[in-house]
Parts: structure tokens; sequence; C-alpha cells
């Protein structure tokens, strides 16, 4: 019964994580906490945020996904928020009897080796029928607790140019029980007025002012009032500013608290200059060749990617019926089931911000639908070789051993066991043929065997394959075989 553990790696996995730097809070700090309002948010785009209204009495509000009262207390550690209506992540049904997700409580505490705290989302799975609890689960994230009063001022012109403003959009599809968040495009007037375009091409008009540390924008929306108020939570030198945004006057379905990046459009194009090469993002990368080859995290489909005439970058997913997805079609079965669209936004010393729309099918071949609108923040360097393997990729990947005298597909995939803990299974032949677990240290592959494990290192790497040399744990290079462990990229159709 491990459902939590099942539904939490999936949420958010749309969103590119992006780091920052968070303030300090102390033990003594938020033991000295009697009333107040906060905003609870992770260090990069891919944490849960929430808003925090803390009164005397050890009573107040949170907002989320859902807006619940709360009862609050000190412990040893630091704080505890226990949810008088807890937040619903999921239902499930088994043998006739359904199951529901949830978060009930959070916890914060100072973070132990960084500035910030370091804050848990408790889950628990409960039969409906009953109201038993089953099962539990808990996930820690790093992050910063931000009082609201003490967030950054607006010192931002911003009736200069376009403005990328995070999470405004939202799509509910009931039909698959999907979310979707996009960016909108926004040009504030010094009169206090506004036009923001939204993902569908439509224009909303706006009201805008700066109340205290909030940018307040009012809007109607499909007949709706709608009230979105900002707050920095950090500013990104010349680029832009990281906020929270409070979402009012609106239905119910989507969660009335966000984060995202607020960024200037510089007016900047893609160029085979700043385009081709390794796009970075924390350990993942994606890989834009010159010959218009694109590899997301060295392991993953290929696809092809082209120029549109403004400047932006177009990719599409490409099924085959009975090859799946292939970079380019070997036949006329194949259909589009995604496309990628992607503006340059900014740029500076060190990094480029990308706005990404994704357009994705829900049923094989069906119409196209908006999933999601983002931006994210990636280092861009020259290709970089494949010297060592790593989990974010090896988490869901098939490669084919090849050997002088031998052909075999491994799986690697991270798996819950049997206990509930997730671990990183590696199976032979076909994925149900789990032959045991797989660790990465120091970039080398260890294989759990029967016979004992065996160590797999890099050697040489091509964007279709790797060559490693493969021996006995504790050995060396060159004392055991050496192996061609090919991608399944789909890489050999372009040829």
């Amino acid at each position: 019964m491990n459902i939590v553990r099942t539904i939490l790696p999936l949420l958010g996995c749309m969103v590119v994580a992006v780091a920052f730097n968070g303030m300090a809070m102390s033990l003594s700090e938020l033991h000295h906490i009697k009333k107040g309002r906060f905003f609870l948010t992770g260090d990069g785009l891919v944490e849960p945020v929430v808003r925090l209204v803390l009164n005397k009495h050890e009573v107040g509000q949170y907002e989320g996904n859902i807006a619940s009262p709360i009862e609050w207390y000190k412990t040893p550690d630091g704080l505890q928020i226990r949810l008088l209506s807890p937040e619903t992540l999921g239902e499930y049904t088994e043998q006739g009897v359904v199951f529901r997700a949830e978060v009930h409580q959070w916890s914060i505490q100072p973070a132990q080796t960084r500035k910030g705290v370091e804050y848990v989302q408790h889950t628990r799975v409960v039969r409906t029928d009953t109201m038993d609890v089953v099962d539990t689960a808990e996930r820690g994230f790093v992050g910063t607790l931000l009082p609201e009063h003490e967030m950054n001022e607006w010192q931002v012109d911003l009736a200069q140019g376009t403005w990328s403003l995070p999470a405004v959009d939202y799509a509910f599809y009931d039909a698959f029980n999907i979310p979707a968040f996009g960016s909108v495009d926004a040009r504030f007037f010094v009169d206090g007025t506004g036009q923001m375009v939204h993902h569908d091409k439509r224009l909303s008009r706006f009201k805008w002012r700066i109340k205290g540390n909030q940018l307040v924008l009012k809007y109607r929306q499909d007949g709706m009032k709608r009230k979105l108020s900002f707050r920095i939570a950090e500013t990104l030198a010349d680029i832009g500013l990281r906020v929270v945004m409070h979402v009012q006057s609106q239905n119910d379905t989507a969660p009335m608290v966000r984060t995202g990046l607020m960024l200037q459009d510089q007016g900047t194009r893609f160029s085979y200059e700043n385009a081709v090469g390794t796009w970075l993002n924390g350990t993942v990368r994606y890989d834009y060749y010159d010959d218009h080859v694109y590899i997301p995290n060295i392991a993953f489909q290929a696809a092809t990617w082209a120029f549109t005439q403004a400047g932006e970058i177009e990719r599409q997913k490409i099924v085959h019926p009975e090859l799946g997805t292939v970079p380019v079609c070997p036949d006329d079965t194949c259909y589009v089931s995604c496309t990628f669209t992607l503006k340059l936004l900014a740029r500076d010393e060190e990094a480029m911000y990308v706005s990404i729309q994704t357009d994705s099918e829900l049923v094989d071949g069906g119409p196209h639908f908006f999933m999601g609108k983002t931006v994210a923040k990636f280092e861009v360097k020259p290709h970089q070789r494949v010297s060592a393997f790593d989990y974010s990729w090896l988490g869901m990947t098939t490669m084919t051993f090849k050997s002088e005298s031998d052909s075999t597909p491994y799986f690697f995939a991270m798996m819950p066991s049997t206990t509930g803990a997730w671990e990183y299974m590696y199976s032979k032949g076909v994925p149900s043929n789990v032959e045991g677990k797989f660790s990465v240290v120091d970039g080398k592959l260890h294989l759990e065997t029967p016979q004992g494990t065996h160590t797999l290192e890099i050697t040489h790497s091509t964007r279709d394959s790797l060559e490693v040399c493969r021996y006995d744990q504790g050995g060396v290079c060159g004392e055991g075989d050496n192996l061609v462990l090919e991608f399944h990229n789909g890489t050999h159709l372009l040829d």
C-alpha cells in the first residue's frame, strides 16, 4: 500500500528546477514566532509552496492547493502545522474500496548545513469508508520561511518592456485529471493598466498597483473576477525576479499559492551560436546538435529541432505505431504527439532563461492540449563528453550491452521495494527479469549480481553509445572486459 510514494515523485515533473539561496532562520527565531503571515517555499521551482497565517492561541490558516484552518505549535526541533481539512493528493479504488492520499501535516526546522529551513510534508493514505490510516510517508525539502512583511520592495520599473509572469494560466482537464499551468506575457502601462497574452493567444486587460511589497493585478477571465498578488522572493540581478503568487477569486481546483520566475523579455533570439551545445540544469543535461538532433538527458528518445522565423526553437515528439517514439518517421504512419516551443527570454554571463510551452495529446493520435508554459534556467556549454554515470538518467533507461559474443538489453529503473522504499534496480533481457540493485559511486556504475558486484567505468562516449570497461569490484579498468552500451534513443533511424 504505497500509493503516496508512487504519487509524490511525479508531482511537479514538468517543471525544471532552479536553485536559489535561502534566508537564515535559527531555532530560536522559529520559537520566537508568536503570530504572522509567511510563505514557505523551496529553493527551486518544483518544491511545494504554501502560505501560512499563524495567529495567537496556536490557530491559523493554511493555503496551498486548498484553504484549511490549522493548529500550529512549537516542537523541540521547530514548528508543526496540522491541517484540520487535509489536502487531497489523489484517490484510487482497490477491491471496491476507495482510498485517498492526503497531506495532513507540515513540520519546519532550521536547515542543518545551509541557510534557510528544512520542511517536511507529512502524507497518509486513508480508507474513505472507515477513515483508517493504512499508510504514511514523509517528503522533505530545503527552502525558506519568508515573513510577508519582510519580503523585498518593488524597485523594478515594470512599465519597461514585456514581462513573463509565472503560472498565471491554469487549465484542468477533468476527463484525464490533469492540470496545466502557464506563464503569460504582460505589459504594464504607467496609467495603472496593462495587457496580458495567454497561452491560447487571448488577451486580458488588467489593472495593477504596488501595495506595500505586493504587485496586485485585477482582471476578468471567462466572466470571473481574478486578483493576483505577487511578492518578491529573490532578485536575479538585471534579469528579473523569483516571485511567489497568491491567487484569489478563482475556482477551487487550482493551487492558491504558486512560485516561478518573473522575467523581462530582452528581445533575444536563438541562433546556432547560443543554441548548439549541452544545456545543463543541475545534473540533467539536454544536447542540441548542429545537424538538428536533440537528445534529452543522454539516453532518452532523440528528436529533431528547428528554428522558427521568430527566432524560437520548435521540437516535435513523433510517434510510430510500432516503433514508438522516433526522431524521424521511417514511413507515412507517424503522428506528432507533442510540440515544444522554446523562446529565449534573457541571458546573463552564466545562463540563459528559456520560456518553454508544451502542447500534447492525451490519447494516442488525439488532439493537442495545452500542457504548460514555464521559464527554465540553463547553462549552455560546448558539447560535454559523457564521462560518468548518473542517477538522473539511469532512473528510467534502456541500454543494450554489446560484446564480441553477446548483445543483451538491460533495463534500469527506480522501483518501490517490498518494504515501500525506493531502490535502483536493473533487469536483463526483459523488464520483468530483475537481476538486482545498481548504484553509482564516483561516476562508476555498480551492478549487484549473484557472483558479486561488477563495476562499469566509461572510457569513451558518443551520442548513441558508451564504451566501458567492466571489472570485478575492487579491480581496475583493464582487468576485465570491454563493452559497448548502446542507447535506445533512436539515433540509428537518422542514418
